[in-house]
């Protein structure tokens, strides 16, 4: 076993900052209620998968064109979001996540500042390595929350400790960027904020 290995099997919180374009996001991972979600993440970070990732989405959940600004999402699939890359994620050689805690099995919620990992709905519904970060309290995120295409959620993982006036910013950048996926439309930031570095820190 790797230390980066043990590391993930700790129940202690662990810090990440993601720096980005516009600023530093301090995270809080809860290893300790969301196992795998949790080493899921913490793998992407340990191998640099985010150091030029990008948050590219800004607004509210599956509503075509809506104004509301509800959640911020990055990740490594920005292409495929806006049809760069045609393929179904589950083809994008992207390693995805096919189990992870609910809210229900982890306790957590999505409230303002909650970091949990969007899921490719259309297609497997597993966990994609994409997170995203609520702007206000999202009970639809829970577990029996919504109903499609199922009642799993998504699975809250981490929160905003410091940086929710980034989040904010980087909410705020103008939206007329393409995607393949009608119901995101109006929702992709014209120029991607860039995720600089993402990497654990002393709490």
């Amino acid at each position: 076993m790797t230390e980066a290995e043990t590391d993930h099997s700790t129940t202690a919180t662990v810090t990440v900052i993601l720096t980005t374009e516009l600023g530093d996001i301090r995270i809080a991972v809860e290893p300790q209620v969301a196992p795998e979600t949790a080493a899921y993440f913490l793998d992407l970070i340990d191998q640099g998968r985010l150091d030029g990732a990008t948050f590219h989405r800004s607004g509210a959940s599956f509503v075509a064109d809506s104004d509301e600004r509800q959640l911020i999402q990055g990740g490594l699939l920005y292409q495929t979001m806006t049809g760069e890359d045609r393929r179904p994620i589950a083809a994008t050689g992207e390693a995805l996540l096919a189990s992870f805690e609910t809210t229900k099995q982890s306790g957590l919620s999505h409230q303002r500042g909650t970091v949990s990992l969007a899921r490719d709905l259309l297609g497997t519904g597993y966990a994609i390595p994409e997170l995203f970060i609520c702007l206000r309290d999202s009970p639809e995120f829970d577990a029996n929350g919504r109903t499609e295409p199922d009642t799993l959620g998504f699975p809250a993982f981490a929160q905003v400790t410091d940086g929710m006036d980034v989040v904010e910013h980087i909410a705020s950048q103008e939206r007329n960027g393409v995607t393949k996926t009608s119901v995101l439309t109006g929702q992709i930031l014209t120029h991607p904020v860039v995720i600089v570095q993402a990497r654990r820190t002393p709490s």
